[in-house]
């Protein structure tokens, strides 16, 4: 799915932030933290509720129904009819809310649906013709079930009504059962910027972290065997004139969404993709950050910078195990391992470091630091903090057409690349390595800017330069954080562990002079590419 964006008034209300009014119908906005017994507690005991008590536990029994092809699943729409005691049962109908800047906004229609038995034609407006139009005359049958206990209480927070609610449970599908104890928080009224400081003191009161899979995706993988999608990031698509204030919000919003989008997916499995796309998006956003900062000159923003950085850190030595063992298995050992002294032993004591590294980037996930990396990201798109931060002689350029800025600022970064690889390919490896940074941060502004010159053809074709550049690049540089990977390991010297890592290292290095035999016409291939900016 495209992310659109959302326009927004550039007025601001006397605290200088621009005001939220009340959520309109059809839009669920909450924040969700995972939670256990300790943490339900420690909320219901928080000094933040300022000595208000959490109400008594009611039952909510949801049933999700589906057709025999998931086409609500597809669709992104997911369909529950509610019982809550003896009242009416309710039909909802959630999906993705399609707003850039907020990973915490869902759409949402809810009607009463007497009887239990879910039928769409009760629903109103355009999300009644939208399901409708999707099942047709398909039916519909239960595919998984959610049995809550909900305690809820409302909290008020700035100029906002929040409802918070512990809950716990289960859900059942597939022959299976999960165990569900969260914390949500849900916004009844006021504005984005109140429910997400209130989010982040929860947080740090108490230890929380976030949690971006909602019950019905669990319910879904449960019912179906799956596990969390791993997500790259989504193209930035622009409707009509687009301002610069527009670009940062769009651009901000498409790199931390991308984050938060493959949590679940490092949280349920190793699967190497989820550790190298959250630490593309990490870098993706400090490279928006890097120029944006151009014109912005901020503190917050530089503390964003630095927290993604010392994230994406946290989570390289996993990427490093994974990026090892790919260049081992699919190279020298692919067809020859039994061939060559001491694979095994040395494939083992990477598992090890990899399984090490792993739970230390859980950990770090985990850690409500990141939560509140995330919730200080997402308050700086709702406020609009850039606004206030720009020179006098830079105010007009909130309102000024965004391919000026955007052209300007792929300008200056095709010319640092041009300048840094001007030997090439007579560079070292670190000159070599700060041309891959200043090619990675050229790449991402031309798949942020690239929408707005309507020349889609264009825009790929010169991604594509810049992409073969990068894979001829690659080699040296996996040539050398191998080394220094194999250095780490502290093999013990003349076994055949170590033997084995000779040779892949020296393989990796004679890849390196391959590489370099088709690197001069790469090089000139992407200095004579066309420019689509201009």
């Amino acid at each position: 799915m495209k992310i659109g964006i959302e326009r927004r008034p550039l007025a601001a209300s006397e605290s200088g932030v621009a005001e939220t009014a009340a959520r309109p119908l059809g839009r669920e906005v909450e924040v969700k933290f995972r939670a256990d017994d300790g943490a339900l507690a420690a909320v219901a005991a928080s000094a933040l509720l300022k000595g208000a008590s959490v109400g008594k536990a009611q039952e909510l029994v949801s049933t999700y129904f589906e057709s025999p092809a998931f086409d609500l699943q597809r669709a992104g729409l997911s369909l529950r009819v509610r019982r809550k005691g003896r009242a009416i049962p309710l039909m909802g109908v959630k999906w993705e809310s399609g707003v850039a800047d907020e990973v915490f906004a869902r759409g949402e229609a809810e009607v009463r649906c007497p009887g239990g038995i879910p039928d769409p034609a009760l629903l109103e407006g355009a999300i009644r013709e939208r399901v409708v139009k999707l099942l047709e005359t398909r039916p519909l049958s239960p595919i998984f079930e959610t049995r809550i206990k909900r305690r809820a209480l409302l909290v008020m927070h700035g100029h906002s009504t929040i409802e918070l609610s512990l809950d716990e449970g289960s859900i059942i599908g597939g022959g299976a059962s999960l165990p569900v104890a969260e914390v949500e928080l849900e916004l009844k009224s006021g504005n984005l910027p109140d429910l997400l400081d209130f989010a982040a003191s929860l947080a740090r009161d108490c230890g929380l972290s976030l949690a971006f899979e909602a019950k019905s995706a669990r319910g879904y993988n449960l019912a179906k065997g799956d596990m969390p999608q791993i997500r790259k990031a989504k193209p930035i698509t622009f409707q009509g004139a687009i301002n610069f204030d527009d670009l940062i919000a769009a651009v901000i919003a498409n790199c931390i969404s991308h984050f938060v989008d493959n949590w679940a997916a490092l949280r349920a499995s190793d699967a190497p993709e989820a550790i190298h796309q959250l630490r593309v998006s990490l870098r993706r956003l400090r490279g928006a950050l890097g120029v944006f900062r151009k014109v912005i000159d901020l503190p917050e923003l530089e503390e964003i910078r630095s927290e993604a950085r010392r994230i994406a850190s946290a989570l390289g030595p996993a990427r490093e195990c994974d990026v090892f063992r790919v260049n081992a298995l699919g190279g020298p050992f692919r067809d020859e391992a039994h061939m060559i002294t001491g694979v095994a032993q040395l494939l083992a004591a990477v598992e090890a470091r990899r399984q090490e590294s792993y739970a230390e980037a859980r950990r770090v996930m985990d850690d409500s630091m990141t939560s509140l990396f995330v919730l200080d990201v997402q308050s700086f798109l709702a406020r609009r903090a850039w606004r206030t931060a720009l020179t006098p002689e830079n105010l007009g350029l909130l309102t000024s057409d965004a391919k000026v800025y955007a052209g300007d600022s792929l300008d200056r970064l095709r010319r640092r690349v041009i300048k840094r690889g001007k030997h090439l390919p007579d560079m070292p490896d670190d000159e070599r390595h700060e041309l891959r940074i200043a090619l990675k941060n050229l790449r991402y502004a031309t798949e942020f800017f690239g929408g707005l010159f309507s020349k889609a053809k264009e825009v790929r074709a010169f991604l594509k330069h810049v992409e073969d550049l990068q894979e001829d690049l690659g080699a040296h540089n996996d040539a050398v954080t191998a080394q220094a990977f194999v250095a780490a390991l502290t093999l013990p010297p003349q076994t055949e562990a170590s033997f084995a890592s000779g040779y892949l290292l020296g393989w990796l290095r004679h890849g390196t002079v391959f590489a370099d035999t088709h690197l001069k016409m790469k090089w000139k291939d992407f200095r004579h590419a066309p420019l689509f900016w201009s």
